[in-house]
């Protein structure tokens, strides 16, 4: 049986908690304060998942999730906040303290059934056999060193010179943050680093190194994921567009960079396969659901899995992984963020020049957003450069 940890201050709040769980089928604990919490750590065989409020009068909420980060990794951290505190909840999620969230006050229902989805994606990855074919990508497996050195600072609340002097020592980095802050998305206009990192967000920064550094992982490789880089960046461009165009509010910080992290299977598999899979399928510039068939008839796993599994394998935000994994089936059982899957598979599909053709899983996105297609057409004309350059990459 699953065993969960429910930490809040208010008493009526863990009472809720108390009668929404009692019949669920899990073995719940609750704690009003750190000292009970640590007292359950200490006393329970396992915990496979805790709770917490992170904006408490009594205590802090985000020194819980570290401590038990630190003492119990393997256990699913998911933070709760009220929605005048999400600069808590990016905090949280910015320093890989927590891998989902959940906003009060909360409809019982929802809340309930995506506890269980959190779980039954950690059990999918297991019942795909991933862990055993998972093997090759052992070198991988491991953060690359900048994004971890980087990441290690942001948890340590380090001053942004100092994430500077480490993000310097790699030129390569350098320049290329430099290009992306300078881009039309962002506009920064300046050859400052420090000022390029501001524009961009500490959160936005970490994702763009990870992916940048799998990419580069093997030089020679490096030239072969240009069209896939290319594809990232305006993939994520589009997704802005179409996520401000929707909600009528900025991207949250949390999930910046989802376009550029949402084919990052492409890129690892890339470096795992080489030229083989460079020639039979990045090469003749596959559609989304012809490569994933090709992928699974070739090397017996898709990209959408690949990524979903390593990004979920290092604790990256349930959104990030969902949008990863499920990009090209937006209706999938057991998706938590439905509407950011959606938006990232009209986008995903876009930046390569699909949406004329208008595939299946693009239909399933309009209906799951119940938009029209012409809804689409300003954020097409905005980006047709982007999006005809993918042809010549």
């Amino acid at each position: 049986m699953r065993t969960i940890l429910f930490v809040d201050d208010e008493v009526n709040i863990l009472r809720a908690i108390r009668r929404m769980f009692r019949n669920a089928g899990y073995e719940c604990y609750y704690a009003s304060n750190i000292e009970e919490a640590v007292q359950v750590l200490i006393g329970a065989e396992n915990l496979d998942m805790l709770v917490t409020d992170i904006k408490m009068p009594n205590f802090d909420g985000i020194r819980l999730l570290k401590l038990f980060k630190e003492a119990t990794p393997t256990t699913i951290r998911v933070a709760l906040s009220g929605y005048a505190s999400t600069a808590s909840i990016t905090e949280a999620i910015s320093k890989n303290l927590a891998k989902q969230y959940f906003f009060k006050p909360w409809d019982n229902n929802d809340f309930l059934e995506n506890i269980q989805k959190v779980f039954a994606l950690e059990d999918k990855f297991v019942q795909m056999g991933l862990f055993q074919a998972i093997q090759d990508f052992e070198r991988i497996k491991t953060f690359p060193k900048l994004f971890d050195r980087v990441n290690q600072l942001v948890q340590k609340d380090a001053g942004i010179e100092d994430i500077c002097h480490v993000i310097e020592e790699d030129m390569a980095m350098t320049s290329n943050i430099l290009r992306i802050a300078n881009s039309a998305f962002y506009a920064a206009k300046t050859g400052d680093l420090q000022q390029a990192i501001m524009y961009i967000g500490l959160n936005n920064l970490k994702q763009l190194i990870l992916s940048y550094e799998i990419a580069t992982m093997n030089d020679r490789k490096y030239v072969k994921a240009n069209a896939l880089w290319h594809h990232a960046v305006t993939s994520n461009l589009i997704f802005h567009d179409l996520y401000e165009r929707f909600y009528k509010r900025k991207v949250p910080p949390i999930i910046g960079s989802a376009g550029l992290l949402h084919d990052l299977g492409a890129i690892i598999m890339l470096q795992i396969y080489g030229t083989d899979y460079y020639r039979k399928l990045i090469q003749p510039k596959l559609s989304e659901e012809d490569l994933v068939r090709e992928e699974e008839n070739y090397f017996k796993m898709n990209h959408a899995v690949v990524g979903g599994y390593f990004l979920n394998w290092w604790a990256f935000p349930m959104d990030l992984v969902e949008m990863a994994l499920y990009h090209h089936d937006p209706r999938e059982e057991g998706i938590i963020h439905r509407e950011e899957v959606a938006l990232m598979c009209i986008a995903s599909h876009m930046a390569k020049d699909e949406i004329r053709f208008m595939r299946p899983s693009v239909f399933d996105a309009l209906d799951i957003l119940h938009i029209k297609e012409d809804f689409l057409k300003p954020t097409y004309e905005k980006f047709q450069d982007e999006i005809m350059g993918w042809h010549d990459e």
